[in-house]
C-alpha cells in the first residue's frame, strides 16, 4: 500500500496550487500533483520538491472538467500582491520564485529546474527581480503572504481510497444532489472561465507604462458570457493556446459585430501574445493570433476593419500612407480605445501593406511627454514595429520620412519579421562618378535578438540605391559607436562606402583591396571611408566576384570592431 508524507504533503499542496493558479481546476489538479510528490520514498520534503517539480513542468494538466472538481473545489481566499505578481509569471518563472522563497540559491533553482526547462541563473534572477518589481515587498515579506496562505480549506488530506464502483456511486449522488440543489462549489473565475482585468488606474502610476498596465475597455466589457467564450475558445486554440493568465484589452461591437481582444501573461522572458474573437451572425471564434516583439503598449489592427486600438496613453493620434515626398497626415479620433476607421483605399499591395502612425506618448505619472513612430499593418497578424530615431542631433522632418519610406516601400527590412527599428544616419553627401546626393541609413531590429543590423544608401526621397551593408550594431552599446560598410555600384566602377558614428575615430580596410584608411580629421563629422572598387563595365557581377574586404572601426576607448560589406 503506498502511503502519503502527511508532514510535507500540505507544503507541496501550497507550491504546486501557486504553480497552477490560472487554469481549470487549480486545487484539484494541484491536490493530484502534491499527492503524487508527496508518497512514501525516502529524501523528505527536499525529495519530494523535487518529484514535485518534475510532475509540474513535464505532465500534461489532465482532464478539463472532473467530477472531483465539481463536488470539492473551493472558493479562493482573496489574492495578495505576491499572489497577484506571481500569475503574471510563466508556471516555470512562478516555480522559480517560490523555490527561491522556499529557500534555495539560485544556483540550486537552476539545477531544481534544469533537467525539465532549459533555465540558467539568469531566467531565476529575471523572475525574481520581476517579483520583486511587481509586489515592492523584501523577501521576507513575500515569503510571509506564502506561508500564510492555505489553498485548501476544504480538505487538508489526499482522498482516501476506496473502491472504484464506491467512488463512482458516490460521486454520481452528490452530482445529482448539487444539480438539484442549483449550486455547484467552484471557484467563480473558473467557473466563468472569463479573462481578468487591469485596474483602470494603473497606467496612471507608472511613468513608462505597457501592456501589462493596459486597462480593459469597450462597451461590452461587462459582459461575462461573451468573455466566457472568447477566453474558452482562444484556450481551445489548437495552434497558439495562450500561456499563463489570460487578460482583457477591449470588447465591444464593431461594424456589427461583437469583439474581443485578450493577451496572454508568458512571463517576464517573452512577449505577450494578442487574440482576437469575433461574433458574427454566422460564426464566431478567434480570428487572429499575433505574438508581440515586445511588452510595450503598441497600436493592435482589429481584423479586416481599418480600425485600431489604441492604449490610453497614445494621444494626439496621426496616420499617413508612406509614400510621396512629405506625409500628409489625416487626425484620427479615438473613442473608448477603438480608432476611427481609416480609409479602405490606403490598404492596397503596396508598401508591405503598412501605414505610418505619429502619436503622443503622454503618461500621467510623471513621465516625459513625446512623439511616438509606428508602423501598423492592414494584417492583424503582422508585426507593428515601433521606429526609433537615435539621441543626437536633430535629423529632421525630411530624413524622417525619406527613412519610413525607405523601411516601408523600398524592402531596405522585411517587416513582418523586424521588431521595433532604430533607424539612424551616419553620413549625407555627394557619391563619387557623378552619383548625386545620398544619405547612408542604418536599420536595427529588435529582432532577432542579437542580429547585425544593415545599411542601405537612400536618396532624399527615400529611395534605395544600393543593397544591403552591414553594420556593427550587435556587438557596439551605444548609438554613436555604430558603424557601416556597404558596396555601391555606379555606372563605372562598384565603390565602398564605410562610415561611423561620433565616438568612431578611425575607419581602416583590410584585405584584397589593400589598407585604406578615411580622412582622420573631420571634425564634427562622421568618419568617411570610400575606396573605388572593380570596373564594372557590363552586367552586375556576382557577390562572389568583389573583393574580400573587411573594416576595421576603431572607438574612442580603445575598442575595435570589425564588418564587411555584406
Amino acid at each position: 500500500m503506498v502511503t502519503v508524507d502527511r508532514a510535507h504533503y500540505a507544503r507541496l499542496l501550497r507550491l504546486a496550487y501557486l504553480v497552477l493558479d490560472d487554469g481549470d481546476a487549480p486545487l484539484t489538479r494541484a491536490r493530484r500533483a502534491a499527492a503524487r510528490a508527496a508518497r512514501g520514498r525516502p529524501g523528505g520534503y527536499p525529495a519530494g520538491r523535487a518529484r514535485l517539480v518534475a510532475v509540474l513542468l513535464t505532465e500534461p494538466p489532465g482532464r478539463r472538467y472532473s467530477p472531483y472538481r465539481i463536488l470539492f473545489e473551493p472558493a479562493p481566499a482573496p489574492r495578495g500582491p505576491v499572489r497577484e505578481a506571481l500569475a503574471e509569471l510563466a508556471p516555470h518563472e512562478r516555480l522559480a520564485c517560490l523555490l527561491r522563497l522556499d529557500g534555495l540559491t539560485v544556483p540550486e533553482v537552476a539545477a531544481e529546474l534544469g533537467p525539465h526547462r532549459p533555465v540558467d541563473f539568469r531566467d531565476v534572477e529575471r523572475a525574481t527581480a520581476a517579483l520583486d518589481a511587481r509586489t515592492g515587498l523584501d523577501a521576507a515579506a513575500q515569503r510571509a503572504e506564502i506561508e500564510a496562505f492555505e489553498p485548501d480549506l476544504v480538505r487538508l488530506r489526499p482522498p482516501a481510497v476506496r473502491p472504484a464502483w464506491r467512488a463512482a456511486v458516490a460521486v454520481a449522488v452528490a452530482v445529482a444532489v448539487l444539480a438539484a440543489a442549483g449550486s455547484v462549489l467552484t471557484r467563480p473565475g473558473e467557473e466563468a472561465g472569463g479573462p481578468a482585468a487591469v485596474d483602470a488606474r494603473a497606467w496612471r502610476e507608472t511613468p513608462s507604462p505597457s501592456i501589462s498596465q493596459w486597462p480593459a475597455q469597450g462597451a461590452l466589457r461587462h459582459d461575462a458570457a461573451l468573455l466566457r467564450r472568447a477566453a474558452d475558445a482562444w484556450r481551445a486554440h489548437h495552434r497558439h493556446p495562450p500561456a499563463g493568465r489570460v487578460f482583457l484589452l477591449y470588447a465591444g461591437t464593431v461594424d456589427g459585430a461583437s469583439l474581443v481582444v485578450l493577451r496572454d501573461t508568458p512571463g517576464a522572458r517573452d512577449a505577450p501574445s494578442v487574440a482576437q474573437y469575433f461574433e458574427r451572425r454566422l460564426s464566431r471564434g478567434v480570428e487572429s493570433v499575433r505574438r508581440l516583439r515586445t511588452g510595450a503598449g503598441q497600436l493592435i489592427m482589429l481584423g479586416m476593419t481599418w480600425r485600431y486600438l489604441v492604449p490610453p496613453w497614445l494621444r494626439d493620434v496621426r496616420a499617413a500612407v508612406p509614400q510621396g515626398r512629405s506625409p500628409e497626415w489625416m487626425p484620427l479620433a479615438v473613442r473608448d480605445g477603438l480608432s476611427d476607421r481609416l480609409p479602405w483605399n490606403w490598404f492596397t499591395p503596396r508598401c508591405q501593406n503598412h501605414v505610418v502612425f505619429r502619436m503622443t506618448f503622454r503618461p500621467a505619472a510623471g513621465g516625459t511627454a513625446r512623439a511616438v513612430t509606428q508602423l501598423a499593418s492592414h494584417d492583424p497578424w503582422s508585426a507593428a514595429p515601433r521606429v526609433w530615431f537615435p539621441q543626437g542631433p536633430e535629423p529632421g522632418e525630411r530624413f524622417r520620412w525619406a527613412a519610413l519610406h525607405a523601411v516601408a516601400c523600398e524592402g531596405a527590412v522585411t517587416l513582418s519579421e523586424s521588431g521595433d527599428l532604430r533607424l539612424g544616419r551616419l553620413w549625407s553627401g555627394e557619391l563619387p562618378d557623378g552619383g548625386g546626393r545620398a544619405t547612408l541609413l542604418t536599420v536595427d531590429a529588435s529582432s532577432p535578438w542579437a542580429t547585425p543590423g544593415t545599411a542601405v544608401l537612400i536618396s532624399d526621397g527615400g529611395r534605395v540605391l544600393s543593397e544591403r551593408g552591414e553594420t556593427n550594431s550587435d556587438t557596439t552599446a551605444s548609438s554613436a559607436s555604430v558603424a557601416a560598410a556597404l558596396w555601391w555600384r555606379s555606372p563605372r566602377r562598384w565603390h565602398l562606402l564605410a562610415a561611423g558614428g561620433p565616438r568612431v575615430t578611425r575607419l581602416r580596410t583590410v584585405g584584397e583591396l589593400g589598407p585604406h584608411e578615411g580622412d582622420p580629421d573631420r571634425p564634427g563629422e562622421a568618419p568617411l571611408l570610400m575606396v573605388p572598387g572593380p570596373r564594372t563595365g557590363g552586367p552586375p557581377p556576382e557577390r562572389a566576384r568583389l573583393p574580400v574586404v573587411h573594416v576595421v572601426a576603431y572607438e574612442t576607448d580603445g575598442d575595435r570592431t570589425v564588418i564587411s560589406p555584406w
